[in-house]
């Protein structure tokens, strides 16, 4: 009987859709073609942004997409549009978050991931904010450590590594936003028992530096066959997450 319910209200769906024209867009339960068009437009604006006016002219476009995307929902709220609105919200997200707004950056990775839990973009989004949250004056140690549950949420998910939008977003920031969380812990440590420690998560992103040892000062240079330079642990790690921040956010 449940299913013959399920059948019926299935059908009455698609009669209603086909009279209202939604079913003339194969793209209707997403929010449309043209939403799609403006989402993957303002897409395309953010990965090729250099500038803080190319981030805020990006940011526009997914605003205009939600406004759009709100205006169909409050009309027929077509079951799959929960997926676009994951996407606008992420790309709100992430443009508030290479403005230095981690706060509205955070809200918007959060919406994201209520209509789409499984979303990479919008989970490493919200683990970088909760990280930019807590590395401040003074530090506070609640929202990193919640970028730091975010992360091993992040591995344990099965998602994808990269995020479909713009690739450059992918694992390795995961792994350098560890690095660094625990470092602004002050936790320097490899501790592979608990997978914790800066040099822990630093190894994770280049096998390079196994032999760097908190208790020989000798091993404590950037490149092979370098001369020991640094006066600290906590120095010659430093720097070594600025070299690997260079690599994994090329200029």
């Amino acid at each position: 009987m449940k299913k013959q319910i399920k059948i019926i209200l299935m059908i009455m769906m698609i009669f209603v859709l086909s009279c209202q024209g939604g079913a003339d867009d194969p793209k209707f339960f997403y929010g449309g073609q043209d939403l799609l068009d403006l989402v993957d437009e303002a897409w395309g604006d953010f990965t090729s942004a250099d500038s803080l006016p190319d981030y805020v002219n990006a940011l526009n476009k997914f605003i205009d997409a939600k406004n759009t995307g709100d205006a169909l929902q409050s009309e027929m709220d077509p079951p799959l549009i929960h997926s676009t609105f994951s996407d606008i919200h992420t790309g709100i997200g992430w443009c508030h978050l290479r403005l230095l707004h981690a706060d509205i950056a955070r809200d918007n990775f959060i919406i994201s991931k209520e209509y789409e839990e499984y979303s990479f973009g919008a989970s490493v989004g919200l683990m970088a904010a909760y990280f930019e949250l807590g590395n401040k004056i003074p530090i506070d140690i609640d929202q990193v450590n919640l970028a730091i549950d975010w992360g091993r949420w992040i591995f344990s998910s099965g998602m994808p590594e990269a995020f479909e939008y713009d690739l450059t977003i992918n694992v390795s920031d995961v792994k350098l936003l560890m690095a660094r969380s625990y470092y602004t812990k002050g936790d320097l440590s490899n501790n592979t028992d608990l997978e914790a420690g800066a040099l822990y998560w630093i190894l994770q992103l280049d096998s390079g530096y196994a032999d760097l040892d908190a208790n020989d000062p000798d091993s404590w240079h950037l490149y092979e066959n370098q001369p020991q330079l640094y006066d600290s642990f906590d120095e010659i790690i430093l720097m070594i997450l600025r070299e690997l921040e260079s690599e994994v956010f090329p200029a």
